[in-house]
């Protein structure tokens, strides 16, 4: 498994299983590669804005096979909430940690530990993934998830700007 996108229903929430349908990769980047596509409800009415942005990509890194998503605003929210502790010190290396927690889908084909229930708070969640992260790796881990993590993101973001051209008034 190396470098494969996928999608992810934004209503996936901690505790909680979502299907996964396959996108369709229509669009093309500015130099001419394929772009992923989001989930192809995006096109739904109103409830398909949720679906603007999220994404997964799965990638493979000296041996181990580690699976990756964007984050929606209640997580990079709650990925404030974990590193305000270490304003005084640390919070460049809190935030990466962070944010590396919350992206992981999986490694190895395993979750992170999270806290048993249903009703698990986001919050809560968040903590727990945060401090196994930080507990248990170290720092090159880290890095190379965290910079998979920016480049998801830059490609979602050509993503959109593709979609807004594809999606143009015609001149």
């Amino acid at each position: 498994m190396t470098d494969t996108y996928g999608t992810f229903d934004p209503a996936d929430r901690p505790g909680r299983k979502a299907a996964t349908p396959e996108a369709k990769p229509t669009l093309q980047a500015e130099d001419g590669t394929e772009l992923p596509s989001f989930d192809e409800r995006y096109t739904e009415a109103f409830e398909g804005l949720a679906f603007l942005g999220s994404l997964t990509e799965s990638f493979s890194w000296l041996g181990h096979e580690f699976t990756i998503r964007t984050l929606g605003v209640d997580e990079q929210l709650a990925v404030a909430q974990v590193t305000a502790r270490y304003k005084d010190g640390g919070e460049q290396l809190a935030y990466v940690a962070a944010v590396v927690a919350m992206a992981i889908v999986t490694v190895d084909g395993e979750e992170l530990p999270t806290p048993i229930g249903e009703d698990q708070q986001l919050a809560e969640w968040a903590h727990r993934r945060f401090a196994y992260v930080k507990a248990n790796w170290y720092q090159p881990t880290i890095n190379q998830v965290f910079q998979r993590y920016l480049e998801l993101e830059d490609t979602v973001a050509q993503v959109v700007e593709a979609m807004g051209k594809a999606f143009a008034p015609a001149a």
